[in-house]
């Protein structure tokens, strides 16, 4: 058996024999199944902000309250992501809790457990994020990609300066 041509695909090559509309509509699906996570996320936060109790109360009220605004923002930028790929933006409740792979909190952690599951969501979101960056730069979309860069830049950021404060208690 002779060994196949340079020119010639095998099954265990890449998969760039997967149409580019195909990995466009892949990244768009990234970016809704992101958006999903990013409202569970800033959703999350907002009730951690509204409840955290405690001596720590006016630090983690403050910074919940500048993680939520940032994802405010942050899901309008997803979403503007979507739409800018002729697609609509995931945007029902019912929706974005049928997407999202972070899940709501019903309960009232105390504080050094909201810091906990805060940082827990963002280290899934910094995930998700670099997943879709690559799909994103295969796909050929440098503008998702720069997006994406910036987004997980932020979630980096955040992450390490709550675990900063949790080394501190």
């Amino acid at each position: 058996m002779s060994a196949p041509s340079p020119n010639t695909k095998t099954a265990s090559d890449p998969s760039t024999d997967v149409a580019p509309e195909t990995r466009e509509t892949d990244v768009t699906t990234g970016l809704n199944n992101l958006l999903a996570d990013a409202t569970v996320f800033y959703q999350k936060v907002r009730h951690y902000h509204w409840n955290v109790t405690g001596p720590q109360f006016f630090t983690l009220h403050d910074k919940f309250e500048e993680l939520y605004t940032f994802w405010s923002d942050a899901i309008d930028q997803i979403a503007e992501q979507v739409r800018g790929r002729g697609d609509r933006p995931v945007h029902t409740l019912a929706d974005v809790l049928d997407l999202a792979s972070l899940a709501e909190d019903p309960s009232t952690p105390p504080a050094d457990e909201m810091v906990e599951v805060v940082i827990e969501d963002l280290d899934a979101l910094g995930d998700r994020v670099q997943r879709l960056a690559d799909q994103a730069e295969n796909a050929g979309a440098p503008s998702t990609v720069t997006a994406l860069e910036d987004l997980g830049e932020q979630i980096e950021e955040d992450r390490w300066m709550l675990r900063a404060w949790l080394n501190d208690l």
